[in-house]
Formats: C-alpha cells, sequence, structure tokens
C-alpha cells in the first residue's frame, strides 16, 4: 500500500485501487502518522493535529476508534499502526510514502547540502539529475491537499514547499550545466509566477529561456520578476540579466530620479481632512514655535509611516497664515529613498527657484548657492520644511541662519526624518520632537474617516483588532483602509484575519505611488533597510529569527554570534532609525509589521546560516536558564522580571526547536520554561502549549527520564488549574516513565514536585499523605539522600495543614539527619522548618532562636539566596510577634 500526500491525499493497494478513507478525521490521523513514519507521535499531539486544536472530551476515546478503523484498512498491506508508550507509531518502508521517499531522493541529489555539490562528471551528474527529475515528478498538486487537517497542513507545507523550489534550483542548475536548461522553463516559469519574492527561481528561469535561445521571454520575464520586487534586485538576478545585455539596475531601479516638484512658497496650504487625533504634537509644535524662530530646527522623528510629514503639514495648515506671512518653503529630501538621498546642491536649486531665482541665474557651485539661499531666507518670517532627511551632512547646507538679533525675524525650519539625527540635535541645539504610533482611539478614528463610518460603526472590536494588526501605524492603518474600499464585501474582520497571517499578512498593505513606486508597508521599511551598513543589515535580518516583540544585548549577541559590545553598538544603529526602540539599558522593542518585515528578510538566508543562527539562540535560553528553577532563585526577582520579558520569547523558540526537530533542547528549555511558571508570579496563559510541546519532542527524543519531568510538568499544570484528577492521571505516566528510566531518585522527585503543587493549592488533605509516602519511600539505601528533604517537605505541609506537633517531630528528625550528612544546604532547610514548628505550637522564643540559627547557619554555607530566605524567615517572626522594627531590620539584610 502507498500514502500520497504531495497532491490531494491518496492512499492505493498495490493493484492501484484507490482506498482512501472518506472520513477527514480519519485522513487527518492517517496523514498524521504518515509524514512521521517509523516514528512515535504522542496522542495528545494526534488529537491536536485531528481536532485542530478544538478536540472534545470524548476525543481520546474517538481517536482509538479511528486508529481501530485504520488497522482493518492496512491489514496485510506492509504498513503496521501500533501502540507505542503515550502514542501511535505507523511502520513500513519509507518510499511507501511520497513525502519521505521525495526526501530520500532530494537527500540522495545534495539537495539537502547548504551548498550546491560538485558539478561532477559522466554518470554520477546524470544519476543526481534522474533524481531531481524523480523527486519533482511525484508531486500531483499542492502537497496535503484534502488531508482533513488544516493544522497539519500548515506545519508541514512551509518545509516541504522550499525543499521542492530547491529540488527544482538544483535541477535547472544540472540542467544549465548540460545545455538543456529549456527543458525546465516551463516549470520554472509556473514557481517563479507562484513565489516572486523567490529571486533565486527567477534568475534560474531567465538563464534557462536565454539558453534556449528565448532571449525576448529571458528579458520580459527579467523585467517582470524585477518589477514585482519591492527592493533592488540581489547578485543572482543581476547577473542572470547581464546575459542578454541589461543594466544591474534594469527595472524598478532604471533611469534616472523622477524630477522633483520644486518647493513653492505657499502661505495657505491644503489640510488633511482624514486627519485625526495628534493633539499632544500639535500643542507640543506651538509650544516650541518661540525657541525655533531662535535659529532652533525643530526635529520631528519617528518609524517610517508614522505620519511625520502629515503631522507637519496639517499644523502649518492650521498655522500658516498668522504665523509665516512670508510663506512656506518645502523640500523632500528623498533620505531613504531607492536611489539615495538627494545632494544638497540640487534641493538647493529648488529652493532658490521658489525664492525667486531665475534658472540662468542660479550659482552654479554648492556653496555659493547655499550663501545665496541663507541671504534671501535671512530676516523672512517664512516656514522651511525639510521632509524626509536622511543625516546631518545632507541638513547643513539647507539650515537657515539663525537671526543676528533676538528682535530680527527669522524663518522656522521643521525637520522630518525617520533617522533620530542626534548629530543635528548636538550641533544646532535643535528641539526634538518624538512621534510615536496613534493610540487606539485615534486608530480607530483614522479607520472610520478614511472609510466612512457606516463600514466600521456595525464593529467596533473588529476595527480595534485590525488598528492593532496594523500596529496602529497611520500609513498601514490607511493602506488598510484603501484594501477594504476595494472590497465592498469584506468586513473589518475578514481584513484583521487576513492581517493575522504570518506569511501572507503583509501582502494586503501594499499600494502604489503615481511616480515613486511601491508605498506598502514592505517597500517602506526596505527603504530603511537599504540605509544600513552591511553588519547592521545583518544582525537586523538574524534578528528576524527572533520570536519576541523585545530583545536583549545578550540575546542579539549570541543570535548573530557578536561580543556584546559589538551587538550593543549594531542595536543603537537600529534604534536610530526607529527599526527598533531602546526601552531600557540594553532592552530593544519593536513593533510586529517590523518583526515580520526581519522574518521575511531572513527566510531568504541560507539554510545552513538560518539553522545555525536558531541552535545558537536555544543554546542561548538554555544557557540563560540554567540553574534558574530552583525554589530559592524563583524567589529573585530579577529572575522573575527576565521571565515576564522572555516569556513569549522563550514560548516560541520551544515550539521551533520543536518543529525544527531538535527534540533534545526542545524538551529540556520546555521543563525550564514549566519550572518559572510554576514557581513565579507570570501569567500563566500559555503554559500548556510549552508543556506539550515538551512532552511530544521528549517522545520524539525517546528519553524516557525527559518523558517524567514533562509528564510531572503537565501533572503541576493540572493541579494549578483544579483538575485534580487529571492530574493523578498525568502523574501515574511520568512515574511509569520515570520507573522506565531507572532513576529511584527521579520517580520521587516527580511526587514531590506534585505534592508541592497541592500545598499550594491548598489541597493538604491530598497533599500530606503523598509527602508521608515519599518520607517512606526514602528510607532506604538507595533513596536516604532524599530524605532530609522529604521530612523538610512533610512537616511544612503539616504545619499548613494546622498539625504542629507530628510536623515539629518530622523537623527534628530533618535536622538531625542533615546534621550527620554534614549539613549544608539541607540543614538551614530543615531548621527552617523546625522554626515554623515552634511558632505554630506558640513556642515563640523558641522559634526565634532557631531562625537565628538558621541565619547563623547560612552565612556559613556560603549560598546568598539562602541566607535571604533565612533572613526573611526570621523577619516574619518578628513582624508577628510586633517586633516590627527588628522585623524591618532583618528584612533590610534579606
Amino acid at each position: 500500500m502507498h500514502i500520497d500526500l504531495l497532491g490531494p491525499m491518496a492512499v492505493r493497494r498495490e493493484d492501484g485501487t484507490a482506498v482512501t478513507p472518506s472520513a477527514p478525521k480519519r485522513r487527518a490521523l492517517l496523514s498524521a502518522l504518515a509524514v512521521r513514519l517509523n516514528r512515535t507521535v504522542a496522542t495528545e499531539e494526534l488529537i491536536e493535529l485531528v481536532w485542530e486544536g478544538s478536540a472534545p472530551p470524548t476525543a481520546r476515546a474517538a481517536l482509538q476508534g479511528h486508529v481501530t478503523a485504520l488497522r482493518r484498512l492496512l491489514d496485510g498491506s506492509g504498513l503496521e499502526l501500533g501502540t507505542r508508550g503515550s502514542g501511535y507509531l505507523l511502520a513500513g518502508e519509507p518510499d511507501r510514502v511520497d513525502v519521505l521517499h521525495f526526501g530520500r531522493l532530494c537527500e540522495q541529489a545534495g539537495v539537502l547540502l547548504p551548498e550546491p555539490a560538485a558539478p561532477g562528471e559522466g554518470a554520477t551528474a546524470d544519476r543526481a539529475l534522474s533524481r531531481l527529475r524523480a523527486a519533482l515528478d511525484l508531486w500531483r498538486g499542492p502537497a496535503l491537499a484534502d488531508c482533513g487537517s488544516a493544522l497539519l497542513r500548515e506545519r508541514t507545507l512551509p518545509y516541504l514547499t522550499d525543499l521542492r523550489l530547491r529540488a527544482l534550483e538544483r535541477l535547472a542548475d544540472g540542467l544549465l550545466r548540460a545545455g538543456r536548461g529549456g527543458e525546465l522553463a516551463a516549470e520554472l516559469a509556473e514557481a517563479a509566477d507562484g513565489h516572486p519574492a523567490r529571486q533565486e527561481l527567477a534568475a534560474r528561469l531567465v538563464r534557462c529561456l536565454e539558453q534556449d535561445g528565448r532571449s525576448a521571454e529571458a528579458r520580459a520575464r527579467y523585467e517582470r520578476a524585477v518589477a514585482r520586487l519591492t527592493g533592488p534586485p540581489g547578485p543572482e538576478l543581476r547577473r542572470a540579466g547581464e546575459q542578454y545585455g541589461a543594466r544591474p539596475d534594469d527595472g524598478r531601479t532604471a533611469g534616472t530620479r523622477p524630477a522633483a516638484a520644486p518647493p513653492a512658497a505657499d502661505p495657505r496650504p491644503a489640510a488633511d481632512p482624514r486627519f485625526v487625533g495628534r493633539s499632544a504634537e500639535l500643542a507640543r509644535l506651538d509650544q516650541v514655535l518661540p525657541a525655533a524662530r531662535d535659529g532652533r530646527p525643530i526635529l520631528v522623528t519617528g518609524p517610517a509611516g508614522v505620519g511625520k510629514t502629515s503631522l507637519v503639514r496639517h499644523w502649518a495648515a492650521r498655522r500658516g497664515d498668522a504665523h509665516f506671512p512670508d510663506g512656506i518653503l518645502r523640500a523632500d529630501l528623498r533620505g531613504f529613498d531607492p536611489d539615495g538621498p538627494r545632494q544638497p546642491a540640487e534641493v538647493l536649486g529648488e529652493l532658490l527657484t521658489a525664492l525667486g531665482v531665475a534658472p540662468d541665474v542660479l550659482p552654479v557651485e554648492p556653496a555659493d548657492r547655499a550663501r545665496r539661499y541663507r541671504e534671501l531666507t535671512g530676516g523672512r518670517r517664512m516656514l522651511v520644511v525639510l521632509d524626509d532627511a536622511a543625516d546631518y551632512a545632507q541638513l547643513a547646507p539647507l539650515l537657515p541662519d539663525p537671526p543676528a538679533t533676538d528682535s530680527e525675524p527669522a524663518p522656522v525650519t521643521i525637520v522630518t526624518s525617520r533617522s533620530r539625527l542626534r548629530h543635528l540635535l548636538v550641533r544646532t541645539g535643535g528641539i526634538p520632537l518624538p512621534l510615536g504610533v496613534l493610540g487606539p482611539e485615534e486608530a480607530a478614528a483614522l479607520l472610520a474617516r478614511t472609510l466612512g463610518a457606516d463600514r466600521t460603526a456595525d464593529e467596533p472590536e473588529a476595527v480595534a483588532e485590525l488598528a492593532e494588526r496594523c500596529d496602529r501605524l497611520p500609513l498601514a492603518l490607511r493602506l488598510a483602509a484603501a484594501h477594504l474600499a476595494a472590497r465592498p464585501d469584506w468586513s473589518a474582520a475578514d481584513l484583521a484575519a487576513d492581517l493575522a497571517d504570518e506569511q501572507s499578512g503583509l501582502a494586503a498593505l501594499s499600494g502604489t505611488g503615481a511616480t515613486r513606486g511601491p508605498l506598502g508597508l514592505t517597500a517602506t521599511l526596505d527603504r530603511t533597510y537599504r540605509t544600513l551598513a552591511p553588519d547592521a543589515a545583518r544582525l537586523f535580518t538574524l534578528l528576524g529569527l527572533h520570536p519576541g516583540a523585545e530583545i536583549g544585548t545578550d540575546t542579539a549577541a549570541a543570535l548573530a554570534d557578536l561580543p556584546p559590545a559589538t551587538a550593543r553598538t549594531l542595536l543603537t544603529r537600529l534604534d536610530a532609525v526607529h527599526l527598533l526602540e531602546e526601552t531600557g539599558p540594553g532592552r530593544y522593542a519593536r513593533r510586529e509589521l517590523v518583526r515580520r518585515h526581519a522574518a521575511a528578510q531572513a527566510a531568504e538566508l541560507g539554510c545552513e546560516e538560518r539553522f545555525l543562527a536558531l541552535d545558537r539562540l536555544i543554546a542561548h535560553y538554555l544557557d540563560v536558564t540554567a540553574g534558574w528553577t530552583s525554589e530559592g532563585t524563583a524567589a529573585d526577582g530579577r529572575v522573575e522580571d527576565w521571565f515576564r520579558r522572555e516569556e513569549s520569547a522563550l514560548r516560541a523558540v520551544v515550539l521551533c526547536a520543536e518543529q525544527k526537530d531538535r527534540p533534545t533542547a526542545a524538551w529540556q528549555l520546555a521543563h525550564r520554561t514549566c519550572l518559572l511558571y510554576e514557581t513565579t508570579g507570570h501569567d500563566r496563559t500559555h503554559w500548556r502549549a510549552v508543556v506539550e510541546a515538551g512532552l511530544r519532542a521528549a517522545h520524539a527524543d525517546r528519553d524516557e527520564a525527559a518523558i517524567a519531568r514533562l509528564a510531572t510538568d503537565l501533572a503541576v499544570l493540572h493541579v494549578d488549574r483544579a483538575a485534580h484528577r487529571t492530574a493523578a492521571d498525568q502523574l501515574e505516566r511520568a512515574l511509569a516513565a520515570a520507573d522506565l528510566s531507572g532513576d529511584p531518585a527521579l520517580r520521587h522527585h516527580c511526587r514531590s514536585r506534585v505534592a508541592a503543587a497541592l500545598l499550594r493549592a491548598g489541597r493538604y488533605e491530598r497533599a500530606v499523605p503523598m509527602l508521608g509516602d515519599l518520607v517512606a519511600a526514602a528510607r532506604t539505601s538507595a533513596t536516604g539522600h532524599l530524605l532530609v528533604r522529604a521530612l523538610t517537605d512533610l512537616a511544612d505541609a503539616l504545619v499548613l495543614a494546622g498539625d504542629a506537633e507530628p510536623a515539629l517531630r518530622h523537623a527534628d528528625e530533618a535536622v538531625r539527619a542533615a546534621t550527620a550528612r554534614s549539613g549544608g544546604a539541607e540543614a538551614v532547610l530543615a531548621t527552617h522548618s523546625r522554626a515554623r514548628a515552634l511558632h505554630a505550637l506558640g513556642r515563640r522564643d523558641a522559634a526565634l532562636s532557631t531562625a537565628r540559627l538558621a541565619v547563623a547557619l547560612g552565612r556559613t554555607v556560603g549560598d546568598q539566596a539562602l541566607e535571604a530566605r533565612s533572613h526573611t524567615l526570621l523577619a516574619d517572626l518578628l513582624d508577628a510577634l510586633g517586633r516590627t522594627a527588628e522585623g524591618a531590620e532583618a528584612r533590610r539584610l534579606a
């Protein structure tokens, strides 16, 4: 029997008879098992895939029914469906599943190597070509179509599609070397149309057409490919164009820059009727106007698309007549234009023309133009707007002279830039006016004003979500409104859902200008990106592999394999052009649209470079979290603050490590993240997603000890959510895995953690018997090293349960046992328990003496966290006795 997934799902017997299951969930189950042929798939993962994250309570029983039906279907087929631990395994020859057959052929042909294999000669090259041809011929359409699970398709399709395109590119290379490129032109054309951002495909198509003597088609294909790009063509595509004589700057970047409209001196600029909000910023412009008349430029800065130009124009329209009777000069400096910023001499020529200088008498030398410009603007009450500045060097010749005296009139200069232009502020004493995104109400109002209230009034929640999907960025909001205006049948909720798509959401935020080319978010961000130096551009691209909204210097350094000082310098450069925002020392945030843009750049990296960077990121989080998951460090506020900042990134890295077939790293990081959820006060909404991913990875790693730990994490989660029966079932699975691992201490650890969770939940009637059993189990030679901790935990539990007499007995035994074992941290913790038991019995003086002894012991151990806990215990006891001054001193020492 064969299972075909490279197209509409099909199951066929050896004679070709189709026996594809008709039930969608059965198809989903078989597909999920087939793509993991000969590997165990956890029951929880199968339920998630088959029911696409919305499983009913009966899902486990229903899954077993589907498994039984599939076993009947597969009987005698050469494929065997069996149960393995807490999951299922479909076993058989890989060539019976076309997805695996395809992958094996690609591997044999060298597609999985980071660089193309050497051309080879004769039979070797022919074999590679034949395998590539056979691999591509397995595809019958979009992979996993009609497989019954959109979630499975979503998780599997990107890798398969990427591998297919790489195979197609390798086949094209081989055929081109053999002089047979024309054979692949039709397939390449179809693939290039479907993936316009993949320049490698377009380059090979151009070369194949040229080799086949179809030069006109090659030129048309080159120009079409370049026109569809949001930036200039890369080196491979440019080289392909040069084969038929195209200049490297053909296409979008061809020709000369369109002439800019001269900056007319206009005292009455038109106001934008769609402008909303910005009351604080408009008031700030009014406030700083007197200082600006002294020659200090106002610098309006912010990210691309935030509305800097709109703000200045709106303010000028409101204030023009009264404050600037001599008119308004405007110049677009195009500081982030694809063709580079405009030269000051060119801008000065247009400004002088606007001021009445005839073109035939314009000064030739830039210095002469600057001198004449300052002469003509001096003493005039006018506004000079220098829009989209690149840097101080471009601006310096364009700044009017300050007034000679306090009473002399002078122009007011407003500069806008997506760069922070700190040099300008330092050299001129400029007045900064940073511009952020709109507030939620302003963003909704902009959509309503642009679209009309009739399109937005009935779905305020969807409008609010759409605004957030646009990062409340004015340009994105206007593009979204234009998208909806062109689609009368769409609602705001429809577009918000479209924008939520990680891969294609940015495509909806696109548009075209009359003279300046693409105006979409991607094109706008590209203009900023292209101004970066190569090292800063590389870091920005690699940050696209980081899933979090906030990034620390140490994380960026690890991801890019840089020294921290170098990473900090580059992060500062990204902050300077608003691709990042520094939120605190060494911490940088980015908007979601910027993160997606970086992710799109990262997707263009080579396979090896992406995986090496991801491995560095995973290793960084493993290094940082090592040793942070004990009870003592959980009380450290720095750990909790770090986890609050990094939780979303940690969660995403766990899922990424699992999906990229790094199971050991995935379960290790998942386990540490679960312990941080458990021991800190952070929001636990996503705890389950992390622990289930870790458990899947542990099963994939076939590590019973890891399965025990992650199953215990899941049991603790169920306790936290008051699902105690489910927690007990999960604990039994953890203990079974611990038994298989052959580690008796691990079994003890699993039960101890669940008991501690029950104590936190106030379920003393469940926790105390479990801890009593742990004490009994620790009284053997193999587990004697666990006895002190077990006695201590039981004593603390009994105090909480209101049974202090036996608590003191167990604490005393723990102290004796710890002392016999040479003391250390165990002796300090046991002394803590004894002090708490004495206090619960009303023996206050003895409790205080015992707590002071714990402080002294803590000092001898040399563990500052443990010593701090001893001081805190002493402070609590002193406060309970009303001795607050002494308690405050103990807390200060803690």
